[in-house]
């Protein structure tokens, strides 16, 4: 059985002074809900999106336990819908070709709404709404993980097959 928690944001589990005092009470009870529910294996999955000048920095400023895998996207998770581009031409309700670069957008969420406006005249507001429709239109990790040039989908994918959980349908 599958349980997420959102947390609503990449300041929930990052702190440009890795001051993790707040942080840390409120990640802990999410890990204690989990583990109470019989979670193995805890994963905080949290965009980069050039937040910080060095990735390295950035990721020292990541909240983390002892178990818990953090895993950081290089760009926006939205990067992979544009990479799954069956899944984006489903969503958008036209043949998109294969854009090259997903990865390259500042915004790829803006990007995503520019299609849409395009393509169908409406935009969208949301980054969960995008979600669920996504899936909704047969998003793939592993079709972004294919894309030459999706590298972070890639990461994160190696990541759960090293965790065995590849096979789980995302």
């Amino acid at each position: 059985k599958e349980l997420v928690i959102n947390a609503q944001g990449k300041n929930n589990l990052y702190n440009s002074n890795a001051d993790f005092s707040t942080i840390e009470r409120k990640v802990n009870g999410w890990i204690q809900l989990l583990q109470d529910k019989g979670a193995d294996i805890i994963i905080f999955l949290i965009d980069f999106d050039n937040s910080d000048p060095c990735f390295t920095q950035f990721k020292s400023k990541v909240f983390h336990v002892k178990d818990n895998h953090i895993v950081i996207a290089k760009q926006a998770l939205e990067a992979w819908y544009i990479a799954d581009h069956q899944a984006l031409s489903s969503y958008i309700q036209k043949r998109i070709v294969e854009i090259s670069e997903p990865e390259s957008f500042p915004v790829p969420f803006d990007e995503i709404k520019a299609l849409r406006l395009q393509h169908q005249q409406r935009g969208i507001s949301d980054k969960k709404f995008l979600t669920k429709d996504m899936i909704k239109s047969g998003f793939n990790l592993a079709n972004a993980a294919a894309h030459p040039n999706c590298s972070s989908a890639l990461y994160f994918y190696n990541k759960l097959k090293s965790l065995n959980m590849a096979n789980t349908n995302f």
